[in-house]
This record gives C-alpha cells, sequence and structure tokens, in this order.
C-alpha cells in the first residue's frame, strides 16, 4: 500500500509541478513546458514562427524554413529542482523535404515517499520522456506542411507509463509582404495509465500570426507575434504575444506576455548570432519567464546551422 501512496504522491508531483500554471485533468502535464529560448522570451507565440528542430513542438511545419541542417538544444532550469533538457535535429534530404528528431527529457528530482500515517518510507526518482519524428516540406511557394509522431513516457519509481501521439501543422506567407499566419495541432493521441488509472494527453491547439518588418535602419527589424492556444483539459483560451528585435542582424531582444493563465505572464531574452562562415551559424539564446508565486524559470539555448 506504501507503495501506492508514493506512486500517487509522485503523480501530483509530476503533473502538479509541471502544470503549475493551471490545473488539468490531463496526463503527460510536461508536455505544456514550452521549448527554446527564443520561443518562451516571446511569450511562446510561436504558431507561424517556428523554426528548425524546436518546430516539433510548436508547428511541425516550421522544419521547412530552413534549407539547411540545424541542431539546436536547451537546458531549463524550472521550478524546485526540476529541469529539462531538450536536443533536436533537422535536415533536408535532397529534394524530399526536411526531416527531424528530437528527444525531450524532464528531470523531477528526488521525491520523498510516505505511507498512510505520513511517515517517510524512503526517496525515489521521477522522469518523463518524448521523442518526436517529423517530416515538413514546402508544397508552394507561400505554403508549408508538417506532420510528426511522438512517443511520451512518465516513469515514477518502478512503475511507468507510455503512448503514442501525433502532431500536424500548417504556416503559409500572406499576400501582405512580412505577414504569416500558422495552426498546428500536437499530442492527439491514447491515455496514459499509470496502476489502474488512466488520463488523455493534453491535446493542445494553435493559431496565429506574425509580422516581420524592417525597423531602426539596414540588418535591423522588429517582428510582432500573437497566438490564441487552447489545452483541452481546460476551457481558457490563452492570448500569447511577443516583440523580437533583431540589431545588425546579430543581437536580439525579446519581450513576451502570456494572458490568461493562472501564474504566468512577463517573459524576456536575448539573442547572439554568428556565421563564421555563409553555411555556418551559431546562434545562444536565454529566457526568462515569470510564473508568479511560483518564481521564475531560465532557459539557455544553442543552435547550429550546417
Amino acid at each position: 500500500m506504501s507503495k501506492v501512496i508514493s506512486v500517487a504522491v509522485a503523480m501530483v508531483v509530476a503533473a502538479g509541478v509541471a502544470g503549475a500554471a493551471e490545473a488539468g485533468s490531463s496526463a503527460a502535464a510536461f508536455l505544456k513546458i514550452g521549448v527554446g529560448a527564443r520561443a518562451v522570451g516571446m511569450g511562446e507565440a510561436q504558431a507561424a514562427l517556428a523554426e528548425g528542430p524546436d518546430a516539433l513542438y510548436w508547428n511541425p511545419a516550421g522544419l521547412a524554413v530552413y534549407d539547411r541542417g540545424a541542431v539546436a538544444f536547451t537546458h531549463n532550469e524550472w521550478l524546485e529542482d526540476v529541469r529539462y533538457e531538450y536536443l533536436g535535429l533537422s535536415y533536408p534530404l535532397l529534394n524530399l523535404g526536411t526531416f527531424a528528431f528530437s528527444a525531450g527529457r524532464v528531470d523531477l528530482g528526488t521525491i520523498e515517499g510516505r505511507n498512510e500515517q505520513g511517515e517517510l518510507t524512503g526517496e525515489f526518482s521521477a522522469s518523463d520522456l518524448l521523442l518526436s519524428f517529423g517530416y515538413a516540406r514546402r508544397l508552394l511557394p507561400f505554403l508549408s506542411v508538417g506532420v510528426a509522431a511522438e512517443y511520451i513516457t512518465e516513469k515514477i519509481e518502478v512503475e511507468s507509463a507510455s503512448t503514442f501521439a501525433g502532431a500536424f501543422g500548417v504556416t503559409a506567407d500572406t499576400p501582405l509582404p512580412g505577414l504569416s499566419a500558422g495552426a498546428s495541432l500536437a499530442h492527439l493521441g491514447g491515455e496514459m495509465k499509470f496502476i489502474q488509472e488512466g488520463d488523455p494527453l493534453p491535446l493542445a491547439i494553435r493559431g496565429g500570426a506574425a509580422y516581420l518588418l524592417p525597423f531602426g535602419g539596414e540588418n535591423n527589424s522588429l517582428t510582432v507575434a500573437a497566438d490564441a492556444v487552447k489545452f483541452d483539459d481546460r476551457d481558457t483560451v490563452h492570448v500569447n504575444s511577443g516583440l523580437e528585435y533583431w540589431f545588425m542582424d546579430t543581437v536580439a531582444a525579446r519581450a513576451g506576455y502570456k494572458g490568461n493563465y493562472d501564474e504566468d505572464g512577463l517573459t524576456g531574452g536575448l539573442g547572439f548570432k554568428y556565421s563564421p562562415s555563409e553555411r555556418l551559424g551559431l546562434q545562444a539564446d536565454y529566457a526568462y519567464a515569470d510564473m508568479g508565486i511560483f518564481g521564475a524559470t531560465h532557459r539557455l539555448s544553442l543552435g547550429i546551422l550546417f
């Protein structure tokens, strides 16, 4: 019986901490934790902006943006002792389109197990894992589509649950220069079942637009983006918005706001790009996200184009 209680406590931590900004009835709440410092710094308004390996999370159609290979890594110092590591790779293969793979792992740290009397019975660990395989192709000069297959697993002490899911996305350039739109559906799949209880995944629906315009001189630009986001375990429609300003196409400043969340709010970040050659590009990004009474989270991302 003590084992069941320990597992139940860990499930509360896994779902409650990972979904600290909003309680829900879905499983695998870690799927709501955004990836990529650039995305988070812009308030997670990514339906029309996602690109490279991070697009597997936000909108797989964004994989088609790059005409060369890309590697992306993000370290996320989340709440308490929770850490989230994300690694992705995308590569355009011949004229077939762009293929991608990513792996995200959440380490929930050490959790105390207690029996029915509240007495300490020991400590154990818990973790979550997301593996994604994606493909995207530009069907028309202004239209891209993408799909992804997801494998999700959660482990609490010796108990585990896993399932498969899918994602779909589309992006389009509008007749207005600089204005793009996008929409995606993610985590469409089966239930996660621990012991005898099962819950569905947090199906995510995103739609939004982004506007890129020259601002402040040559090689300087400003991007404004906004998304509407709906998780099927919540009645609320969230509104995410963000700004990104690039100076000399080298240094970026970002700010964003996540609206209609219980605790999430202001975000911000910085970025830096360097291209030692015409083909090779390096990028480093940092993001800060305020989560109200829970504190703040910090993300650091590194990217390589080749």
